[in-house]
């Protein structure tokens, strides 16, 4: 049977409300102390992602600072940029150059005789295209001869029955694709069948030779020396520029190779019209990164001054003040600002020395006046107090990469052993020398890469060095060598009268074989003499050779990469290699900033006593309910106690009062 029970009927007091007020009594000390526990956390964690963000903004401005790129950027102009534009490369030097146009280069162009319908049968048999330099009196029409270009490939082509037409020659010609074009004109007197050199320039002329197998027709449309029968539309040129007083020619209207670094662009040609060209460093682009990372570096003192200094007008704190962890990050980060760069050989050795000095109150200052100073004085020097970069004295010692384990210093380097290249040497052979069909095909291995079968312009050779031009083009365009991006060299040794065939390649994986030989080229099968690898020392240790590459493995300079350009053995100066202010801060920002650095483990633990305060109050709220079940109890046994004193103190009453009436 239940019972229904009602605190304070015996005793009359509130007890329910007593027990609320026990309760809350016991548990607010520790209340306060969680709920301002819980409250400082929450602040500092805030404060810490305040500091982390004003950190990763400060880190986002050393990436433009980091690539030595930024600091070699070069800008070009031209007063006449209808006759001439520039590009120039970081490697430019700085100069002005007086230019003249005299001529523009142009690709040779060749047209058939005159067909009456484009569908009309011309011939069968072979066409081979050559490219190089064609002798040709337009107006005599006598061909006086024809060196072949020897960096540009053949194309040949069978014509039979499928492609006999003009329509059919043209499309063949067109789908290979071999730096030749072809197109049916029709100029009023009938249809012609049009050839043009893609490249320009008077190397890559046409030389079209044809082999008939069916009834006359196709020898209409060859050019050379024996049978020029096509007519010459227009001639191949080459560009001629005048640079400050010297004459320059050029294949193409884009001039690259004259200046270092630049690249002209010939519009037209204008006789005696002069056009000047400006080849200035560009500063813009270096001076904002500078700015930015200025002002970033600013906003970030200003965040750590908002969350952990005193504020001694107001006497107030930020909620960071006194944390280690902002302290030894920002001293890191102030070191790796003030302290001298090691390894450059420039007198550039502080951020104060090219006008980014640190103010008293923390910030940092940027001189723009004394920043340019700097740069027009010693650019390589400005970009190696920044950014990762090695310097060498000697030019044919090039410093290609580095890695972590690469430190700041100066590194002799020693060559005792050039890089080479695999080569292989032919027999002797005479000249003029006939090819034909039982002697013009062979087959090579190009270090380790076995070519297909390489068949040769069947004709006599006048010359070592024809026959050495037409063996270097068919082994180049073969499409197994091809793809895998390997070519030779193939010259003519007048003084042994032989062949020299050689790999591009340098290195102990440079390898040239022939597989297939041709007596008659001197090319037996044999195997070449391979290549051999750089040797030498960087630092006095002994470095890893590659090719061309020396790297160190060990010590100071284990991980700097160089390339050895030239033969010359001995000395070879010495490379300085920076990391730079940038490289430095980077390392200690990555730290601060991983999740396992320095602000993320104290986040965490910051995080840690949230939990901890949140598993607190669960408890104190289960004991609470314990402490108030017991208080509830013990009040209740109270008041039943007091409510029966009280029934008993009526009865007492009561009897008392009926024995006095009952005694009077």
């Amino acid at each position: 049977m239940s019972t229904i029970t009602s605190t304070g009927l015996g005793s009359g007091l509130d007890v329910s409300g007593i027990v609320t007020k026990l309760v809350a009594a016991e548990r607010l000390a520790v209340d306060t102390r969680n709920t301002k526990k819980e409250a400082d956390d929450n602040a500092k964690i805030t404060a810490f992602g305040n500091f982390k963000n004003a950190l990763s903004d400060f880190k986002s401005s050393l990436s433009a600072l980091s690539k030595t790129s930024s600091f070699q950027k070069i800008s070009s102009d031209s007063s006449d940029s209808t006759v001439i534009t520039a590009s120039a490369l970081s490697v430019a030097d700085v100069a002005s150059y007086q230019m003249e146009v005299k001529n523009m280069a142009q690709s040779h162009a060749l047209a058939s005789a005159a067909y009456a319908d484009p569908t009309a049968v011309v011939g069968t048999g072979s066409l081979t295209i050559n490219f190089g330099t064609t002798t040709y009196d337009a107006s005599t029409k006598v061909y006086g001869g024809f060196t072949q270009n020897p960096a540009k490939s053949s194309l040949s082509l069978t014509i039979d029955s499928s492609n006999n037409t003009l329509t059919g020659i043209r499309d063949a010609i067109n789908n290979a694709k071999a730096g030749v074009t072809a197109s049916v004109l029709n100029d009023g007197t009938g249809n012609r069948l049009v050839f043009k050199s893609t490249d320009s320039g008077v190397k890559n002329s046409l030389q079209i030779k044809v082999t008939e197998t069916g009834a006359p027709g196709l020898s209409d449309l060859a050019f050379d020396g024996s049978n020029p029968k096509m007519m010459q539309t227009r001639a191949a040129e080459d560009a001629l520029v005048n640079i400050n007083g010297l004459d320059v020619s050029s294949s193409s209207n884009t001039v690259s190779g004259a200046l270092k670094g630049v690249t002209f662009s010939l519009l037209q040609a204008q006789i005696s019209k002069t056009v000047t060209v400006n080849v200035t460093r560009n500063n813009a682009d270096l001076n904002t990164a500078i700015s930015g990372f200025v002002e970033k570096y600013n906003a970030l003192i200003t965040t750590v001054n908002s969350v952990s200094n005193y504020d001694p007008a107001t006497k107030t704190a930020g909620v960071l003040l006194g944390e280690s962890v902002v302290q030894n990050g920002m001293s890191q980060i102030r070191s790796a600002l003030t302290n001298v760069v090691d390894g450059t050989s420039s007198s550039l050795r502080t951020l104060s020395d090219v006008g980014i000095s640190l103010q008293k109150d923390g910030t940092l200052k940027f001189d723009s006046a004394k920043f340019s100073t700097a740069q027009s004085s010693d650019i390589d020097g400005v970009a190696a107090l920044f950014s990762v970069l090695g310097r060498s004295t000697d030019s044919n010692v090039q410093y290609i990469a580095s890695t972590k384990d690469t430190k700041a210093g100066a590194y002799a380097v020693t060559l005792t052993q050039a890089a080479t290249q695999a080569t292989l040497q032919g027999g002797t052979i005479s000249f003029p020398l006939t090819v034909d069909a039982t002697d013009n095909s062979l087959a090579i291995k190009v270090n380790g890469v076995q070519s297909g079968n390489i068949a040769l312009t069947q004709q006599t050779y006048a010359t070592g060095a024809d026959l050495a031009s037409e063996i270097q083009s068919r082994v180049n365009t073969d499409g197994t060598l091809k793809a895998n991006n390997l070519t030779v060299s193939v010259s003519y040794d007048t003084g042994n009268n032989r062949l020299m065939v050689s790999s591009k390649t340098y290195g102990s994986t440079s390898q040239v074989e022939i597989t297939q030989g041709s007596a008659t080229l001197g090319l037996g099968a044999a195997v070449g003499t391979a290549g051999v690898d750089v040797a030498g020392t960087i630092d006095g240790i002994a470095g890893v050779g590659n090719g061309q590459y020396l790297t160190s493995a060990s010590g100071g300079s284990k991980g700097l990469k160089l390339l050895i350009a030239d033969t010359t053995l001995g000395g070879r100066g010495t490379v300085g290699f920076s990391r730079g202010i940038i490289d430095r801060l980077s390392g200690i920002l990555d730290n601060l900033l991983s999740s396992t650095g320095s602000i993320g483990s104290r986040t965490a633990g910051l995080q840690k006593d949230l939990s901890n305060i949140a598993e607190s109050r669960t408890a104190l709220n289960a004991r609470m309910t314990q402490y108030q079940a017991r208080l509830l109890s013990q009040f209740n046994a109270m008041d039943a106690l007091i409510g029966s004193m009280q029934a008993t103190s009526t009865y007492l009453t009561q009897q008392i009062a009926i024995n006095n009436k009952s005694t009077n």
